[in-house]
Formats: C-alpha cells, structure tokens, sequence
C-alpha cells in the first residue's frame, strides 16, 4: 500500500486510477449508508477522490484506507451541517448488500428509524460498526478518537436504540 502511496503522492494517473478501482465501491456504500441518497453519495464520493488526490502530500499517516474514510466522514459531517441532507434517511432502498443480517424488510426499516433518531456522535459509529462492518481500530483512525471513546459510542448508541424501541415496544401495548 505504501508503494501506492508514493505514486499517488507522485500524481500518477494510473495510481489513482488504481485507487478508484479499489475503493470506489467501498467508499460510495460506506457514504450511502450514512446519507441514504444515491446522488449524493455519489457526488460526496467524487468529492473525497478529489480531495484525495489533491491532499495526498498532507497525509500523516501510514493508513491510507483510515486516511480515506476520514475525509469521506468529514465531507458527510460537512453536508450534514450545511443542512442539505436531512438526518433521517429515506428507508424504501435498503438493500441486502448495505445489511450485514437478514431481517424482514420492515425490521430493516425499524431499525434504520431509530439509528436516524440517534444524535450523530452515536449514528456514525454505530453505522461504522454494526453496518459497514469496521473494526473498533478503523473506527478510532477515522474518527481520530481513542479505543475507549468508540466503544463508549457505540454502547451508548446501541443502549439509545434500546430505550427508544421498549418505549415504542410499551406504547403498541396501551
């Protein structure tokens, strides 16, 4: 990978043609899931290849894959603050490909109405984990927060999650 680095760093066409190949998919799901618009996931990640491309000497790490979901989560931070997406994600196109188990259509729907209710510190995450399947460590490089923060995220995420579905769980019952 870092030899990959160095080309890209050298601004050469077919290293970031290789780099596209690559990642093109990977970073375009991983922005799907978090923006839930197939337009602009697309154009987010057309954008992160471009800051890619032109930040590559700036990068001070030796993670290029942790590099890259770190511009990508900045540029969806960014689009959320300039209020041009909204926080909770259109459901109806969830597909098989984006989940990493096999519920029912409406549990899938279910579960991403309460992963939209939660505030953004626990939504991107638990996105990061439970959806795109990263590592706690991923998670940590990309976010530039410790270990500890993340599991913490995580757990507070989930146990939000939990809380939100026994309340609407008990107001079925009455």
């Amino acid at each position: 990978m870092q030899e990959l680095v160095d080309r890209l760093k050298n601004k050469e066409e077919a290293a970031f043609k290789e780099l596209m190949t690559k990642f093109k998919i990977p970073l375009y799901r991983y922005i799907m899931t978090m923006v839930r618009n197939d337009e602009l996931a697309e154009e987010l990640t057309q954008d992160t290849f471009v800051k890619i491309y032109f930040k590559i000497n700036t990068m001070r790490t030796d993670n290029l894959k942790s590099w890259m979901y770190t511009i990508a989560t900045n540029i969806v931070r960014s689009e959320f603050r300039k209020k041009r997406i909204k926080a909770v994600f259109s459901l109806s196109d969830v597909n098989e490909l984006e989940m990493s188990y096999t519920e029912s259509t409406d549990e899938k729907d279910f579960v991403w109405s309460l992963i939209s209710e939660l505030p953004e510190k626990y939504r991107t995450p638990i996105i990061m984990k439970e959806i795109n399947s990263f590592t706690f460590e991923e998670i940590s490089g990309i976010l530039k927060k410790p270990i500890g923060t993340i599991k913490t995220l995580v757990f507070r995420g989930k146990s939000r999650m939990k809380k939100r579905f026994d309340e609407l769980r008990k107001d079925e019952r009455i």
